[in-house]
């Protein structure tokens, strides 16, 4: 099964989030922590590397970026 190039993956993601300046890093895991009923640290651990996104949560952060439903 081929991937599309486009997939987000944990390491994209970081990189993603270190290109955003500090006020916009704390609203995308704000959101995200209340969307996917995480704690903030747990969502800032993913984020960070320390801990995984599962493939259900990439997808839907893949949405949640391309839409950037965070920024509402």
């Amino acid at each position: 099964m081929q991937e599309n190039s486009k997939e987000l993956t944990n390491v994209g993601l970081q990189s993603y989030v270190k290109n955003l300046d500090q006020h916009e890093q704390i609203k995308l895991k704000t959101y995200v922590a209340i969307r996917f009923s995480k704690s903030y640290l747990t969502v800032n651990d993913k984020f960070a590397g320390r801990r995984l996104f599962t493939p259900a949560e990439l997808l839907a952060l893949q949405t949640i970026i391309d839409k950037e439903l965070w920024k509402q």
